[in-house]
């Protein structure tokens, strides 16, 4: 019998700013009980914050994996911006360090614990074993900072589109079919065949883009902002018609795996597939990785891609 291919619901949630991200939220979560669906939902340490004051949205996530998405996604420094040093060991401890903290929104400052330690607190007993680096812009000191406090899955590289590959035991995912989802013959064409080419497809979305009309992030694109502002909200009946879409698109996806085509069950494991590791693979993922860094924050790294190839042809210790 032949294997299914995977399909894999996943959400950022990252919005701490807007709070009608927590409504797009609640209303993900109900849609995936009602059509018996799990996704994997990354998850900020400022958000985790924030979400521990809704004790049934946090029942209600426990049902699902929970993944990190950095400690504070936009907040400068950004993951390129405070491991961007020449000595890759200290980019490394400053990526630990940052990562388990709670940062301030404003200044970018470490003020006492929070990032990942937040997301254990919050949904403890799981164990947060995934990662979604924001943007996709993730750098080889903060991967091996991770690695070290229980992250096993990257959701950030393009190593590999079709099927997971592993690598200094982290097993990378295949890189995102898609993140943005309007319903239109398009959207299902490319999914479509996405889900027959590949072993895995990962369908990518943000739920505060369901409910306003730009980035909440957005704030962030010149520097911290003074204060934190809200962005312009998407009228109700738009935001109705969106939501209306992703259902439509959940009840097709379940009609799917109930037809045996394809598997959404959540079962992350370790890949014995190693990938073949080239000069080429290594500068088209450290240029795929910094695109975020470049064209949101015009941020571009001075040692990054040296820490790219340092990780991919020496053994770090």
């Amino acid at each position: 019998m032949a294997k299914l291919h995977k399909f894999l619901f996943t959400f950022d949630v990252e919005d701490f700013i807007n709070q009608n991200a927590i409504y797009a939220l609640q209303k993900i979560l109900i849609m995936l009980q009602k059509h018996e669906l799990t996704a994997i939902f990354f998850i900020t340490g400022h958000m985790a914050e924030k979400i521990r004051n809704y004790p049934k949205i946090v029942a209600a996530l426990k049902k699902h994996e929970i993944g990190y998405h950095s400690s504070s996604h936009s907040v400068h420094p950004t993951i390129p911006e405070y491991t961007d040093m020449k000595n890759y060991e200290k980019a490394y401890r400053i990526a630990l360090e940052r990562e388990t903290s709670h940062i301030n929104p404003l200044t970018g400052r470490i003020e006492g614990e929070g990032g990942i330690c937040t997301l254990q607190d919050v949904f403890h007993p799981k164990k947060i074993q995934a990662f979604r680096a924001p943007g996709m812009c993730w750098t080889p000191p903060l991967l091996e900072a991770l690695n070290s406090l229980g992250i096993k899955y990257d959701f950030s590289s393009n190593l590999s589109l079709s099927e997971p590959v592993s690598y200094k035991r982290t097993t990378f995912y295949p890189f995102t079919a898609t993140q943005r989802w309007n319903g239109t013959l398009y959207d299902y064409t490319c999914l479509l065949n996405s889900i027959r080419r590949h072993t895995i497809t990962v369908f990518d979305l943000h739920p505060t883009l369901l409910v306003n009309q730009i980035e909440w992030d957005s704030i962030y694109y010149r520097g911290n902002p003074k204060m934190l502002r809200t962005v312009p909200q998407r009228p109700a009946k738009e935001i109705a018609r969106i939501l209306q879409k992703l259902e439509v698109l959940m009840k097709q996806i379940k009609a799917l795996e109930r037809a045996k085509i394809i598997d959404t069950r959540i079962n992350l494991n370790a890949s014995d597939k190693k990938t073949t590791i080239t000069k080429e693979k290594i500068d088209n993922c450290y240029q795929t990785s910094m695109r975020w860094a470049i064209n949101r924050f015009n941020y571009y790294p001075k040692f990054i891609k040296d820490h790219f190839h340092e990780f991919f042809c020496e053994t770090y210790l």
